[in-house]
């Protein structure tokens, strides 16, 4: 049986600024360091057929952004009702509302607060997302 090494091409891709340093491994790695944050991840896949390989990660990123891109859509809809009632954007209302601030109290306070963290870290993973990139060698 043929080595990892000499299977067949090496996909080098999948780069996001998401700090991490170069990992090298036969199968797949990724290393995500806080500590190296603004630095590239890189993850190499090693198959018989990379243009393929390339192609089926791709498209897989592909559908996850536009679930991400609806994900988005939806909790900006739900924060507008929020916002409306309030006339408050979100931003502000996380920084410097409390529960007592709000009319429906607790439940209100932790349901927008929770749509609005949503909110932000889907944010965060559609431009994460959208920032990979594909090499093959």
């Amino acid at each position: 049986m043929p080595s990892a090494d000499t299977e067949g091409e090496a996909i080098q891709g999948l780069h996001a600024p998401m700090g991490a340093q170069n990992v090298s491994a036969p199968a797949a790695a990724l290393d995500n360091d806080s500590e190296h944050s603004g630095s590239l991840t890189e993850v190499i896949l090693r198959a018989a057929d990379a243009p393929r390989v390339i192609a089926v990660i791709s498209d897989a990123v592909k559908k996850e952004i536009a679930r991400v891109e609806l994900c988005v859509l939806y909790a900006r809809r739900r924060l507008e009702h929020f916002e409306a009632s309030y006339n408050v954007p979100s931003s502000e209302f996380a920084e410097r509302f409390t529960a007592e601030d709000l009319q429906g109290g607790d439940l209100e306070y932790v349901e927008w607060m929770g749509e609005y963290q949503l909110f932000q870290h889907l944010l965060q993973d559609l431009t994460l997302l959208k920032s990979f990139t594909y090499v093959a060698e």
